[in-house]
């Protein structure tokens, strides 16, 4: 072909894409948005063609804990922290690119797949999705955790301490706790432990009423140290039930003081020359509790034995047991101490006509007394003024330092053996003139 042909041939080649571009414009327009949507709709239906997409902080759900447990074990790690920031990528479908989220592939982990006590590592799990297309990563793909055996103890013991004080004038019984015995199950290592579950009461929250009373009172765990024992992964139980509280119960009955009755108390009689001073009873009184109708019956409180105090010349104590009616729920005091103070008898015996004897006559001196007897009066222990002879007193006038003339001179009475005696003396007269003259 010539060099004018080909020039020929081109130039009609343009002329006709030239004419196709410029005539009939809707139609091409038109052709290309088919064109357009038969490519979208093949794209559609063809699940083969798919896009990484990423996704950030995946929520990863935990699984197979009851599991585990029935496996004798248990994770004693905290998995929040290391189930935070986990990336995810999947081969998503074209379609479903803007809508697929970590959610739809049920990311999990799964611990029921452990079998041994020790640092185990636990892959995380998935399942592909065919709408939302499959997993291609999850970074970290694993993580590791402790893993302890898991036991349940038994029989611990529940106890009750409590605090504060009943309203004035009300008694409680001793509490009875439900359950009285409750079951720890958990790790190896803190389960064993465990001696006691101690539950805390405030007395000062019941209400005067009376009557029985149950009361919900929440309980901590301790070990043998008397350090309390915390742990989420502790689980307690009673006959398979879950707990954390413990009932209380507890009856509230209204309190009266009562005093001791004497009637009857002492017994007998003392040895000759002594009796009894004085009996006193420690406690003075005892503080009672029952029902109403009951306190309003007793007054007074007995013992269930007697004093005998025959022949008894000192003092002494005794301890006695109450009587406590069988209507009373209560009395603060099981025996009392009574004591009985012995003494001897006081007695007064009367001398007349004692001689009145004039002593210290100062030198040089004569001395008249206007008369030369008198009587005294003695009061003091029965045996000891039985015991005394006319003999044994002395009446005296003193008359050391005196001048010359008259003088009231006061009568004294010295007893004999008289040391550690205590008694008195009256006079009659009490006082005798004495006249003193120069020789």
């Amino acid at each position: 072909m010539s060099e004018k042909s080909r020039i020929i041939h081109w130039d009609i080649i343009r002329r006709k894409v030239r004419q196709f571009f410029t005539k009939n414009i809707g139609y091409k327009i038109l052709s290309v948005l088919i064109a357009l949507f038969v490519w979208s709709y093949v794209i559609s239906q063809d699940p083969t063609l798919t896009r990484d997409k990423i996704m950030n902080d995946a929520t990863i759900s935990v699984t197979g804990a009851d599991a585990i447990k029935r496996n004798g074990y248990i994770v004693t790690s905290s998995l929040d922290d290391q189930l935070q920031g986990i990336t995810v990528r999947a081969a998503v479908p074209q379609t479903q690119y803007q809508n697929a989220q970590a959610s739809n592939y049920n990311l999990r982990l799964d611990l029921s797949r452990i079998r041994a006590a020790g640092e185990q590592e636990a892959r995380i799990l998935w399942t592909n999705s065919s709408t939302y297309g499959s997993i291609v990563e999850v970074v970290p793909a694993a993580v590791n955790v402790n893993v302890e055996e898991y036991i349940t103890r038994y029989r611990i013991p529940v106890m009750l301490e409590t605090t504060g004080t009943l309203q004035n004038g009300w008694y409680t019984t001793a509490a009875t706790l439900d359950p009285p015995v409750v079951a720890v199950s958990g790790p190896l290592s803190l389960v064993q432990s465990i001696v006691r579950a101690q539950a805390t009461m405030d007395l000062s929250s019941l209400k005067g009423e009376e009557g029985t009373v149950l009361t919900a009172v929440p309980f901590q765990l301790f070990n043998s140290k008397g350090e309390p024992v915390e742990s989420s992964l502790l689980e307690v139980t009673s006959e398979s039930v879950l707990m954390d509280s413990v009932i209380v119960e507890q009856t509230l009955y209204p309190e009266k003081i009562l005093t001791f009755s004497q009637l009857g108390l002492i017994t007998g009689t003392p040895g000759y020359g002594y009796e009894i001073k004085n009996v006193t009873i420690s406690p003075e009184q005892v503080i009672a509790a029952g029902r109403t109708d009951a306190l309003n019956e007793i007054e007074q409180i007995y013992t269930d034995a007697h004093v005998d105090v025959t022949d008894a010349t000192e003092s002494f104590t005794q301890i006695l047991r109450l009587r406590k009616p069988s209507s009373l729920t209560y009395l603060s005091e099981e025996t009392v101490t009574v004591a009985v103070e012995i003494g001897e008898k006081s007695a007064t015996r009367t001398f007349d006509n004692l001689r009145l004897n004039l002593v210290n006559v100062p030198d040089g001196m004569s001395a008249t007394a206007t008369q030369r007897t008198a009587s005294v009066t003695l009061e003091g222990p029965l045996l000891w003024i039985e015991a005394l002879r006319a003999n044994h007193l002395n009446l005296t006038l003193d008359l050391e330092n005196l001048s010359e003339g008259e003088h009231e001179v006061p009568v004294h009475c010295e007893v004999s053996d008289s040391d550690g005696i205590s008694f008195q003396v009256t006079y009659n007269p009490e006082t005798v003139k004495v006249t003193l003259k120069n020789r």
